[in-house]
């Protein structure tokens, strides 16, 4: 039996009953998270060339579309995949050297959920599943320090849950990962700078890639089922043997996703939590600073601060701005938050912030790189001209795994989110709807979010303005 196929063997038997108290409980307020990022999404440039693209090949197939109309479910499943991702507001997975977004799994799971007719818990299994399952390849892999992105892994995930919820055979499962897994992965480089508006769209790709190759397998193409540990195969790539005992695991790889709290990268949250509560403490004049020093851990100073993933010496678009370190805290001393306001063009392009990101410094810190991921610590330094200088350090964030959201929290966040997009009788059915996800049929989940309608430029003109 190939590892490819006693990972289908786990997908294959996964049950509602699997999951525990506490993962039902998280389950809803994840979906509900990921909904706000879907929402929030609908008539950014990229996204509006996505939606294009699926109103001229998705054809008006039987899987309604969060924004209205239908689409075949490989397109939907790539439409409902680029919403999740591309506001960079979802939530994450963090394992010492790795990381990946488990919301990436969300929009595959919504589209089959919806194209099988499946309940609500039908729903709350795939997305459990899904997550569970990236998550393991995060932490017992090295795909991200190998070169390639963690978008890599959702050739697994993605078909795990699509095939549990078509109840395909354990055989069709394993073939569909194995056609995806070797076509679809994609380079780490996509996150190095500078970055491009790909950054956010990668996973919608490897969305289309594996429901492709879902449905092949279902009308029995057949893979290659050695691709981890035979001949040139994923093993050899990563230079190391992958060893998941899929017997032991269960199902609840939600209870260790983190959700963001501010509309920046995963690793930057911390940081950014700290300046927020610096400046509620503290009014500074960002005309009398000097300088703003950033101590962080190793992977926040790679990602965003200037390590291993370079750094953007212009600040110029969201896709740059959301992974700068010296953008995120130059915005939070400005405006004392991080949200999509504070990515709008004119406002990265504004004056003011521009001047100020050239002041901050990022240094790593060994001390904070030791306790990660169970801490993210961070510390914040501003001097001001006047010879004053303002400390302020935290050890996490709300919304780490350590420090789950609640339903509440939840709430405030996607009312944030879908301001001004959704009206407020609809945003509370819709809350309402994934509140009792458990006792709902997909479908009437689907027909509100198909109620959704932001007025938007067409793509060309917004990617040609980026």
């Amino acid at each position: 039996m190939t590892k490819i196929v006693e990972l289908a063997k786990y997908a294959a038997r996964a049950s509602f009953n699997d999951l525990s108290a506490e993962s039902r409980r998280q389950l809803p307020i994840h979906i509900l998270d990921s909904l706000g990022c879907c929402i929030a999404a609908l008539g950014a440039g990229p996204i509006q060339a996505c939606r294009e693209q699926v109103a001229e090949f998705g054809g008006t197939g039987p899987c309604a579309l969060i924004g209205g109309e239908q689409a075949n479910p490989i397109y939907a499943a790539f439409w409902h995949t680029a919403l999740v991702r591309y506001v960079d507001f979802m939530d994450n997975f963090l394992a010492q050297t790795e990381t990946c977004h488990t919301a990436d799994n969300f929009g595959v799971a919504l589209t089959i959920a919806d194209y099988t007719g499946s309940s609500g818990r039908d729903l709350m299994l795939a997305v459990a599943l899904g997550y569970t399952v990236q998550s393991r390849f995060v932490d017992h892999a090295n795909f991200m320090t190998s070169g390639f992105d963690h978008t890599t892994q959702l050739a697994f995930s993605h078909n795990a849950a699509a095939g549990r919820l078509l109840g395909l055979s354990e055989r069709q499962i394993a073939n569909a990962m194995a056609m995806a897994a070797v076509s679809d992965a994609s380079f780490a480089v996509v996150r190095a700078k500078p970055l491009s508006q790909w950054k956010g769209l990668a996973s919608a790709q490897s969305a289309l890639g594996a429901m492709n190759t879902l449905f092949l397998a279902r009308r029995g193409v057949e893979g290659p089922l050695q691709v981890i540990e035979g001949p040139l195969g994923i093993d050899h790539l990563l230079r190391m043997k992958i060893n998941i005992d899929w017997d032991k695991q269960g199902y609840e790889g939600v209870l260790e996703s983190t959700i963001k709290k501010y509309n920046s990268m995963i690793h930057t949250q911390s940081a950014v939590h700290c300046m927020v509560e610096l400046v509620k403490k503290q009014k500074i004049d960002a005309n009398n600073v000097i300088s703003i020093e950033a101590e962080v851990f190793q992977l926040a100073y790679d990602f965003a601060g200037g390590g291993l993933y370079g750094v953007d010496k212009l600040i110029q678009i969201k896709e740059q701005a959301d992974h700068s370190l010296p953008y995120l805290l130059a915005v939070a001393l400005l405006d004392g938050d991080v949200m999509p306001a504070q990515f709008k063009p004119d406002r990265i392009t504004r004056a003011d912030v521009q001047q100020l990101l050239k002041k901050v410094c990022v240094r790593p810190n060994h001390e904070y790189t030791d306790q990660y991921p169970a801490k993210m610590p961070a510390k914040i330094t501003v001097r001001l001209k006047d010879g004053k200088v303002i400390e302020h350090e935290v050890q996490d964030y709300p919304g780490l795994a350590s420090h789950p959201f609640t339903w509440e929290e939840s709430v405030e966040k996607f009312d944030n989110l879908v301001a001004g997009r959704v009206d407020d009788a609809l945003s509370r059915e819709i809350k309402d709807a994934v509140r009792s996800v458990e006792n709902i049929q997909v479908k009437d989940l689907m027909k509100l979010l198909g109620q959704i309608k932001v007025e938007v430029q067409p793509a060309v003109q917004r990617t040609a303005a980026a």
